[in-house]
């Protein structure tokens, strides 16, 4: 599980619905929940955790829900699933995906791309 300290930028509520904008250094993470059961503010740290397997790696931007900039710094690739380590501000991210999709190599920099609902906020953390 990919864990990441960060802090809260904005926070969104529509009824039920609540979009949660939090700072990893100079890149921004959406994350988006239906009950707001932790008390996040603005400026509050948060530790997020996000699967290796919800997210995906391309060599170039898109426009989608969430996209952090890395630099990959290891891989083992097995006969089906390839483990992916990306640097992204300092926090080594894990990716799990299909190895026959798999067209990147160490140092390539790359954008790891996942959906806001596949971010858990797991704790608010005091400063």
């Amino acid at each position: 599980m990919n864990r990441l300290i960060v802090k809260v930028k904005e926070i969104k509520h529509l009824d039920r619905i609540n979009l949660i904008k939090f700072d990893l250094n100079s890149q921004i993470i959406n994350v988006l929940i239906l009950e707001m059961n932790v008390d996040l503010q603005k400026n509050k740290k948060a530790s997020l955790l996000i699967k290796p397997t919800a997210i995906t790696i391309v060599k170039n931007p898109i426009d989608f829900e969430n996209i952090l900039k890395g630099k990959i710094i290891e891989m083992e690739r097995g006969d089906i699933l390839a483990r992916i380590s990306v640097d992204v501000e300092g926090f080594e991210m894990e990716v799990i995906m299909l190895n026959e999709k798999l067209n990147v190599k160490i140092n390539d920099e790359v954008y790891l791309v996942f959906k806001a609902s596949d971010v858990i906020i797991s704790r608010v953390l005091n400063d």
